[in-house]
């Protein structure tokens, strides 16, 4: 019965929408009226592990099926949620994309399939509410728009609505001097957590400073004491200081894991009290860390996302930077908190340890998951047994196309040096000035990204399950105007799963389409460069 306002932005990039509820003292959400109702004939790509995020992204469904597809998979007739982004393809070509924003202080929201058409909105992880101070203001609730999917992938709707960074804390704001995006290895992709034996830390970061890596993150395992970290102090941080030293020498910076709270079965000591925080992030500055992975949130309720913004505040505070795993999808909060340099969220390539990744799901991707902000996928491997179907030239072609300001490689260093693309893997930039999604562009089929850096671009394709040949049109760059092009660039060799073809830099003219033959699977990654 009260005053409230229903706040609107509209651009021309979608519109975005909240509410308003003036109040003072200690106030009780118990849920929210929210529900869209999207195009009974619009096909819909939808994801529906709303724990972590780390489910298959699938396509080509009305909305009315998708409750009846996944209770005829599950045997139950349980409450089928959506994670967002939700992209849909319209029927007139055109695209969308339901999603949120800003919602630290509040709770994450979810889709409720109900064999309809309309998608109630549901706080999954607050079922019995959740508390909130004084004026209430909700999360943006946003939807994307855009006639061609290069506009949906490049709408800025997200970031735009959450708030600036605190001047204080970041005085240039994303130009902040210790914020530094970067290339990094790891080792638990190759080793598990053996990777983290104190015996092997310093080949490891020889050989990512061999590759040109900016970081190196010890992964978990490295405060378990028979790693070999403790020392006679019986603590892991000496040690942790001696690899930091040697790893500057080198140009490397080291990042560390935590897991959000106490596992005393894995010895995990945690981070879930603000003074195990505030030591935490303390110790990491005074060793000289740069950067911390934390990890098993698993969760966007009220209380996970006080958790989430108390890490960012205080790490910020020691100039740390954060990557958060185990995490529900972004939502604009790297505009607030820079120091989030990339987070999880996604199904990844460390599935293909136990599993295997679906090609449409690498096709997927670039236009649902990562429509919400970086995802850290841990791109590229070139052991054949971890390829699963896919071609290396699509493994590499993942670490141009999926974003993530701090890259981190899944291979051990030895595998990138032995391979044909080692110079590749020295010169992939993390971030970039430009992208472009070019035709023939189709969710879950082929996904063709062009990214500039500097005054480089980067062409980066990722085919899905059928192969195919595709024509490129880069005349957007300009040909037959007397400088010239040069085109450097590794491609799937036909009928050889996953051996790919590494060919140095020749002449090429942008005013001709680019023809690329893919394998099913396949991949190919470009370097368009101005001829000298």
């Amino acid at each position: 019965g009260g005053a409230w306002t229903l706040e609107v932005q509209v651009s021309d990039e979608g519109v975005a929408y909240r509410y308003l509820v003036p109040g003072t003292g200690r106030r009780r959400v118990e849920g929210e009226a929210t529900a869209f109702a999207v195009p009974e004939d619009a096909l819909l790509w939808a994801m529906t592990n709303t724990a972590n995020y780390e489910g298959e992204y699938r396509g080509k469904r009305r909305a009315a099926e998708i409750e009846a597809e996944r209770q005829r998979e599950n045997g139950s007739t349980h409450d089928v949620h959506l994670g967002m982004p939700l992209t849909m393809e319209l029927a007139d070509g055109t695209y969308a994309a339901i999603t949120e924003a800003n919602i630290l202080g509040y709770s994450g929201a979810t889709l409720d399939a109900r064999g309809t058409n309309v998608f109630p909105v549901v706080f999954e992880d607050d079922r019995g509410g959740f508390t909130v101070e004084g004026d209430l203001a909700t999360p943006w609730r946003v939807v994307m728009t855009g006639p061609t999917l290069d506009d949906l992938v490049n709408c800025g709707i997200v970031p735009a609505v959450c708030p600036p960074p605190d001047a204080e804390l970041f005085p240039e704001g994303i130009e902040t001097a210790w914020l530094k995006p970067g290339r990094s290895g790891w080792q638990w992709w190759a080793f598990g957590s053996d990777g983290t034996e104190w015996s092997r830390q310093k080949e490891l970061v020889d050989g990512f400073a061999e590759l040109g890596a900016e970081y190196y993150l010890v992964d978990d395992g490295w405060e378990q004491p028979h790693r070999g970290w403790f020392d006679e102090s019986g603590s892991p941080w000496p040690r942790m200081k001696e690899l930091v030293e040697h790893a500057r020498e080198k140009g490397v910076g080291i990042w560390v894991w935590r897991a959000w709270r106490e596992y005393p079965e894995h010895q995990h000591p945690g981070l879930e009290t603000p003074e195990k925080r505030e030591a935490f992030f303390a110790k990491c500055a005074e060793v000289g860390v740069v950067g911390a992975k934390i990890d098993f949130m698993d969760a966007e309720s009220h209380d996970i996302l006080a958790f989430y913004e108390d890490c960012l505040r205080r790490a910020a505070k020691h100039r740390v930077m954060v990557n958060f795993h185990g995490a529900y999808k972004p939502a604009g909060e790297a505009r607030t908190w820079p120091n989030e340099m990339t987070r999880e969220g996604i199904r990844g390539l460390e599935q293909n340890r136990w599993t295997t990744l679906p090609r449409m799901h690498y096709a997927a991707l670039p236009f649902t998951r990562l429509l919400a902000g970086h995802g850290d996928f841990t791109p590229t491997t070139f052991k054949a047994d971890f390829a699963k179907g896919t071609t290396f030239a699509c493994q590499l072609a993942t670490a141009v196309v999926y974003t993530s300001p701090i890259l981190c490689w899944a291979d051990e260093p030895r595998v990138y040096m032995e391979s044909p693309a080692a110079a590749w893997i020295r010169a992939m930039p993390a971030v970039w000035d430009e992208t472009r999604v070019l035709e023939p562009s189709a969710i879950g089929e082929v996904a063709v990204f062009a990214r500039r850096s500097g005054e480089a671009w980067w062409l980066g394709v990722i085919n899905g399950e059928e192969g195919r040949t595709i024509e490129v049109d880069l005349s957007f760059l300009g040909g037959g105007d007397g400088a010239g092009w040069t085109l450097a660039s590794v491609s799937d060799v036909a009928g050889e799963h996953p051996e790919m073809r590494v060919e140095g830099a020749r002449a090429f003219d942008p005013s001709a389409p680019l023809k690329i033959e893919l394998e099913a699977g396949g991949g190919f990654v470009g370097r368009i460069e101005r001829a000298p």
